[in-house]
């Protein structure tokens, strides 16, 4: 039965070759993306530089504008100066003295040009100066002369109130935007400064990406090749069980096997051994001495004793296990079994 109760047969050598050409695919991805990733980046440093100079363009331009809004601020202070000066020594009321005379001035040689100019109509037409019709006209010239001149006067002051305000609201708002366009160039320096530098992690970040997807499926092919190794296993496993379930001498063998050749040795049922040669005697025990194999392992050839005729001699070195089989305690018998061959 030696044959019957051999190990499980190998995988099939289909699922061998399958699992050869997927890892051989797998590696020549992990091949290509690397040769592509080698590949692409000296376009991607091509483009990193360019996002660097790009950056470092807008930084200067952003440097040189701020220069030029400080330089201007500084040539622009002395006005916003002066403007401050001459609000403050404004005086509304002077200067509205000094308008309203200028105005006053102004109606009085109007109303002296229309008044002569009156008078020299009025002689043409031979009316005599101190009649009543003369001294009526004089009236209305002298009460329309009196209104232009208090109209003068008030319009001169209002126009000087409004001049005071103009030249205050001038002095504040004078060079008012420079300071915040200062800062906004700053700002963009500092901005186009840490765009650099992004540009930079992410150039960087886009070269090694190829490396990382390398990384990646060298790992799954790891999992690959463990999980089929596993399969196949797992198809031993599963095989060697299945026969130990179909004939328990099997699974006496299968055990024996797992503990090593030593310990297999120690089982000498004569239904666990083939290819049986008795080869002597023990003087000691006149125990038969054979050669053997056992049926798990024909390849190894053993020398010792039959565990049915040390039942008839010295029963108490034999052991029988639950299902029926003898070991013998070569120990007690002062004997010891010999491997004397190995085919393998």
């Amino acid at each position: 039965m030696g044959s019957k109760s051999s190990s499980a047969p190998a995988p099939d050598p289909r699922l061998v070759e399958a699992q050869i050409r997927s890892m051989g695919i797998q590696d020549d991805v992990i091949k290509r993306v690397m040769q592509q990733s080698d590949e692409i980046q000296p376009l991607q440093k091509e483009q990193l530089q360019f996002g660097l100079d790009s950056a470092r363009a807008a930084y200067d331009q952003s440097q040189k504008d701020r220069e030029w809004m400080l330089d201007r601020r500084g040539s622009l202070a002395s006005m916003q100066d002066t403007l401050v000066q001459d609000a403050k020594a404004f005086r509304s009321e002077d200067k509205a003295n000094e308008l309203a005379g200028k105005a006053m001035a102004d109606v009085n040689q109007g109303f002296a040009s229309a008044e002569g100019q009156q008078v020299r109509s009025m002689a043409r037409m031979g009316v005599n100066p101190s009649s009543g019709k003369s001294l009526a006209l004089g009236n209305q010239t002298a009460m329309a002369k009196a209104a232009a001149l208090a109209a003068a006067g008030t319009g001169a002051r209002d126009r000087a109130r409004v001049e005071g305000f103009a030249l205050t609201d001038r002095a504040t708002n004078a060079l008012s935007g420079y300071p915040a366009m200062g800062m906004q160039a700053s700002g963009a320096g500092a901005g186009y400064g840490a765009s650099g530098t992004n540009i930079a992690n992410q150039g960087l970040a886009g070269m090694n990406s190829g490396y990382g997807a390398a990384g990646t499926m060298a790992g799954q092919m790891g999992s690959n090749a463990t999980g089929m190794f596993g399969a196949q296993a797992n198809y031993k496993l599963g095989a060697d069980k299945a026969a130990a379930d179909a004939n328990p001498m099997g699974a006496l063998l299968g055990a024996g096997a797992q503990l090593g050749a030593a310990s297999i040795g120690k089982w000498s049922d004569r239904r666990l051994k083939q290819d049986i040669t008795l080869v002597g005697r023990d003087e000691h025990t006149g125990l038969n001495l054979y050669e053997f194999s056992y049926t798990l392992t024909p390849h190894q050839r053993w020398v010792g004793v039959m565990a049915d005729e040390v039942l008839q001699v010295m029963p108490s070195a034999v052991h029988t296990n639950a299902e029926g089989f003898h070991s013998v305690d070569y120990d007690a018998l002062g004997l010891e079994m010999k491997q004397v061959g190995d085919t393998q």
